[in-house]
């Protein structure tokens, strides 16, 4: 499965084997684990597919640290970038937002819920393999040629 999922700029392959490890946590039915490991890393793909995009990463300048943006930002950025609004909106529903969205990878990253059920677990490994899908040039963003 690593195989698969590896990507040299947005997944590497070490990055890949952590992702191949949830979905061995999901179908071993260990979902907490499984979406305490996946989390982190639709993040890390989601700030990769970015980046040639729209600035993630702010440098220090005098008394700013500079940082990266979280998810909830990337996830805003994506129709800037090119990336469908439709999706920007129900990954933002899915993971981020506490109003009217199941906000799962605040809630599971602190500690927030108890086990996720199983469907919110495949929700997240979906989300993932939906961004690799860009990656690995399966879906384009709008405007751009294959």
């Amino acid at each position: 499965m690593t195989a698969a999922l590896v990507h040299e700029t947005v997944l590497p392959e070490p990055r890949a084997r952590t992702l191949a490890r949830a979905f061995r946590y999901y179908w071993l039915q260990e979902f907490d684990a499984a979406a305490c490991v996946a989390l982190p890393q639709l993040e890390q793909i989601l700030r990769q597919l970015l980046r040639p995009q729209v600035p993630v990463i702010s440098v220090a300048r005098g008394q700013s640290p500079g940082g990266v943006d979280l998810m909830g930002t990337l996830l805003q950025s994506m129709p800037k970038a090119g990336y469908p609004a439709d999706w920007s909106r129900a990954l933002e529903l899915l993971l981020v937002d506490p109003d009217r969205g199941m906000n799962l990878r605040n809630d599971i990253l602190h500690g927030l819920t108890g086990t996720p059920p199983r469907h919110y677990v495949a929700l997240i490994l979906q989300a993932a393999l939906y961004l690799l899908s860009h990656a690995h040039g399966q879906r384009t963003p709008p405007g751009t040629t294959p």
